[in-house]
């Protein structure tokens, strides 16, 4: 399906074109690079697909979005034409019904995709995956994140104040993207290849967050399981410590911390189970008091959807004796933690994001270069 080309807008001579884009609300609060029709051209020439090629309808303005209005924002969010296959595919991961981006933009929770990279263009466009992989300095990592959320912004309609209603916001609503260091967790299958790809294919993930990322400081723990129950008590503080999540979480674990894992022989799956492990609770530990907020007593009546049924009542709907020691995990499957290897080679130290109710991940295969 096709629809009409973006308009263009004459800014005159004497006109500060950055004061004018921040004037009609197509900014992040940062200054944008001017999408020109030649950057725009430059852009498009990375991909086969049609400018005009209609890719999803996005919430909540129900606008169109075309691979033209993708590349204006890729242009504006400063990034490099070699990156767009790379937007591409994250914009069409956040586009995907499975992720529901109205839901992500119109929570109080501050839900923001972060955008995790696999594969051979990695390299190829400079994806980083080491050292500061979650922070400054790397044009990729910054600019194609802050690509899909200009999208999010220029094309969805997701205003601060408007649809857009987080209550408190993170850093991440301005960009967060970075590849997994396949190649140093060498013993581990890579995300893309858990979620059904082949090794060699350059995949990009989408997994709303809320916040974080928190940091977790283990350089003590010597064996798989003390370091791996290190990360299960902190991810069981995520969101709240008394509380099951009923969102996806995203762990990154450092080189060094993955070298303690593997030397005994664990997988990513090993260290899943260890999470879940230390994340259960009985219900009894749980449950809210006047002293400490926790498990809601109304959902001993129903229990919500994301949370597997407990068996704590008889058929007559009687509460059970033993139903208080019933054990409650973290997160109803071990498939909602998803974990990654990235970061310097020294430091011994595992990331863990906020989860977002609700939301599913989608990842897509990137366009091989033109």
């Amino acid at each position: 399906m096709t629809t009409e080309r973006a308009r263009r807008i004459t800014i005159a001579a004497g006109d500060d074109v950055d004061e004018f884009l921040f004037d009609q609300g197509l900014t992040d609060g940062l200054p944008v690079v001017p999408p020109t029709p030649a950057r725009v051209e430059r852009m498009l020439a990375e991909t086969r697909r049609d400018p005009l090629e209609e890719m999803a309808v996005l919430p909540p303005n129900l606008a169109p979005l075309t691979v033209e209005k993708v590349a204006i924002n890729a242009v504006m969010a400063g990034c490099k034409p070699e990156y767009f296959p790379t937007v591409l595919a994250g914009v069409e991961a956040i586009a995907d019904e499975r992720f529901g981006l109205h839901g992500v933009g119109a929570t109080t929770m501050g839900g923001s995709p972060v955008l995790i990279v696999n594969g051979p263009v990695r390299e190829r466009i400079g994806v980083n995956c080491a050292q500061n992989a979650l922070g400054q300095g790397h044009r990729a990592n910054a600019t194609i994140g802050r690509a899909v959320r200009l999208v999010v912004r220029n094309v969805a309609g997701h205003r601060p104040g408007g649809t857009e209603r987080a209550t408190i916001g993170w850093p991440g609503k301005y960009t967060m993207c970075f590849g997994e260091w396949e190649e140093r967790a060498p013993t581990w299958r890579p995300l893309h290849v858990e979620r059904g790809f082949d090794p060699g294919d350059s995949v990009i993930t989408a997994v709303t967050q809320s916040g974080g990322p928190s940091q977790l400081i283990d350089e003590s723990s010597r064996t798989a399981k003390a370091l791996a129950g290190s990360i299960g008590l902190k991810v069981r503080g995520q969101q709240h410590p008394r509380k099951p999540s009923w969102g996806e979480v995203v762990v990154v674990v450092s080189p060094e911390h993955y070298d303690t894992l593997a030397a005994d022989g664990w997988s990513k799956d090993d260290l899943r189970r260890r999470i879940q492990e230390v994340g259960r609770r009985p219900l009894r530990d749980l449950l809210e008091s006047d002293q400490l907020g926790g498990f809601p007593r109304l959902w001993l009546d129903q229990f919500p959807p994301f949370l597997p049924p407990l068996p704590i009542r008889d058929e007559a709907g009687t509460l059970l004796p033993d139903a208080m020691d019933i054990l409650i995990p973290k997160f109803a499957d071990d498939a909602m933690i998803h974990i990654v290897v990235a970061g310097g080679g020294a430091g011994k130290f595992t990331s863990i994001f906020d989860p977002l109710a609700g939301i599913s991940s989608v990842s897509k295969k990137i366009e091989e270069p033109v």
